[in-house]
């Protein structure tokens, strides 16, 4: 492979490691397939003091120069106040560093880059305005559109934050469009999500591939786990962090819209939000049909166990990991149009797909009853969703982006297809 055994800079605007959510889960797996050929040099920042923990584990998989920084909630604070006085979009100014800049420019004094990944659009400028790379040789994994994402939000809100969230969207877009101009090759979760982009960014679209999510398919497996639910009950589950804007109004929706329908055919229906962070505004909501576990060590065990896994999202980009991992432990799924747009799947065979409160507590009733969906499940990620499958791709790209430069190979098929630095952490906050 003739971009074999280079140096490689990796930049994601959150530790890859653990790869307990979206995000992470994205991250990990690109960093433990770039390490597989290269020697990654990472900076990333730590919003969870906890994440501390995982350094060295982040270390020990990147093989090359590593930099943590600390991200409080009053430096993100500060930052976003900032981007209104400087016109950048808030996703951009939050994730300023100026001790990743001095650790960059250090860092392409001692080695010699080849190419650099970038994980999410806030972190692209620190490779575009960096005098030392070359964004035409580099990858920007933008994951989702997150322009869209705040258009969203907008779309659902009135007053001030609304106008807030449209600014974002309109400096966002622009910004993600500029970007795309300048990086080799821009990757996003999802045909959908890369032809949305193209869309938007026509100028670009040549260089605009779609790089699908995976699951560990043998983590999130079929084997057995301790049952957390009580005899008596009919669980059905949601996962996912819960301080998280789009799902707390997806638990809301259901909790409000679907479960009184669910109630009158199922008595016994009980609904569990699984996962960290839940808002306090729902301990006065819980009660017989409604628990909010918190974190959990392990959603498995409640994956498993439910009568049925659904993700009603009525705000989403991209690819909805919580559908991917009950899908691939042979669960029956029941999810809104919008949770499942990213994913190729066949409605009505590999899950079942509903938007409103009727529909979708019908929907819901079905998928309890039917013993073949979740088999159709577990074979759908089977066959679209193997990381190993997804990834291998990804170093054909950083090739690709450097002949692009050299003037050698230019894209061709169809987008959508695919002296040392010391190594250290910082534990204060970004500035």
């Amino acid at each position: 492979m003739p971009w074999a055994d280079m140096d490689v800079l990796f930049l994601c605007h959150r530790i890859p490691y653990p790869p307990d959510k979206g995000d992470k889960s994205r991250s990990h797996a690109l960093l433990k397939q770039l390490a597989k050929n290269h020697r990654v040099h990472l900076a990333c920042f730590i919003d969870e003091p906890g994440d501390f923990a995982w350094c060295d584990a982040v270390r020990r998989i990147a093989g090359g120069e590593c930099l943590f920084v600390r991200l409080t909630k009053a430096n993100k604070s500060f930052r976003s106040a900032m981007a209104f006085l400087t016109g950048k979009p808030v996703t951009i100014s939050t994730l300023e560093s100026r001790a990743i800049r001095q650790w960059i420019s250090a860092l392409t004094r001692a080695h010699r880059i080849g190419a650099a990944v970038v994980f999410s659009s806030g972190m692209a400028p620190y490779v575009l305005d960096d005098p030392q790379l070359d964004p035409a040789s580099s990858i920007l994994d933008m994951v989702d559109v997150d322009s869209d994402k705040w258009r969203q939000y907008a779309t659902a809100l009135s007053g001030p934050r609304a106008w807030i969230f449209r600014r974002e969207a309109r400096t966002l877009e622009r910004f993600e469009r500029l970007a795309a101009q300048r990086f080799g090759a821009t990757l996003l979760v999802s045909d959908y999500e890369a032809k949305t982009f193209a869309a938007l960014a026509p100028e670009s679209d040549s260089r605009i591939f779609a790089l699908a999510n995976g699951v560990d398919l043998d983590f999130f497996s079929t084997a057995e786990f301790p049952n957390p639910f009580r005899p008596d009950e009919l669980p059905v589950v949601m996962t996912g962090r819960m301080d998280y804007r789009a799902n707390i109004d997806a638990v809301e929706w259901f909790l409000c819209e679907v479960m009184p329908r669910l109630k009158r055919d199922l008595p016994a229906v009980r609904f569990y939000a699984v996962g960290a962070n839940p808002p306090r505004s729902w301990r006065r909501i819980a009660g017989p049909g409604f628990e909010a576990t918190g974190k959990v060590d392990d959603i498995r065990p409640y994956i498993q166990h439910a009568a049925a896994a659904v993700a009603p999202l009525r705000m989403a980009r991209g690819i909805q990991n919580k559908v991917l991992e009950a899908m691939a432990m042979g669960k029956s799924v029941v999810a809104t149009h919008e949770a499942t747009r990213g994913l190729n799947v066949m409605p009505g065979t590999d899950l079942l797909v509903a938007n409103d409160p009727d529909g979708f507590a019908a929907a819901v009733l079905a998928a309890i009853r039917r013993v073949d969906l979740g088999k159709n499940a577990r074979r759908y990620v089977e066959r679209h969703h193997d990381w190993s499958r997804n990834l291998a791709d990804l170093d054909q790209h950083l090739a690709r982006a450097g002949n692009r430069v050299a003037g050698t190979t230019p894209f061709t098929g169809s987008a959508w297809s695919a002296t040392p630095v010391n190594e250290h952490h910082i534990a204060e906050p970004a500035r």
